[in-house]
């Protein structure tokens, strides 16, 4: 369990009183859970799956592929009833899969990556080049992540 206060206080009374009930173990500062890398600032924290990001391009066999600037090419619409099945269905779901647990820290290929996922009962080679072409861009891009700022309120906000 991960636990967060706004007060160094209020964390405190909050362990306390699950010690009270039950068995608890403080690992002290939170730094890595769950193939997530957190970094504390003086401004919020830093996620990033930098880490899992090359596991993920290791296990796709992509490691040394040429990085692409774009995710997906917006001109491009992928059939699903077209082309010529993958040669292994299991692996393009596994690696789609994991890319979709990858948009945690990675907000920027959830479009691209909810395309590939529509195709995951029947990928077709189009749909892998489309994995692929994720993966590129991820190798060009694995050092990106999430940035979440401290706030007293929660507000969202207009990037610019």
């Amino acid at each position: 369990m991960v636990l967060s206060a706004s007060s160094e206080a209020l964390l405190q009374d909050i362990i306390t009183r699950l010690r009270a009930e039950f068995a608890v173990k403080d690992m002290g500062t939170l730094r890595f859970f769950l193939g997530i890398d957190v970094r504390r600032t003086p401004h919020g924290f830093l996620l990033s799956q930098t880490k899992y990001a090359e596991d993920l391009l290791d296990r796709a066999c992509m490691t040394n592929c040429k990085p692409t600037a774009t995710p997906i090419d917006v001109k491009a619409k992928l059939s699903s009833a077209s082309g010529t099945a993958v040669r292994d269905a299991s692996e393009y779901r596994s690696i789609a899969g994991g890319l979709q647990y990858l948009t945690i820290t990675r907000p920027n290929i959830a479009h691209a990556v909810q395309q590939a996922c529509l195709h995951m009962h029947s990928p077709k080679e189009c749909h892998l080049a489309l994995v692929k072409r994720i993966l590129r861009y991820v190798r060009g891009t694995s050092e990106l992540g999430l940035h979440l700022r401290a706030a007293t309120s929660p507000v969202i906000t207009r990037l610019l």
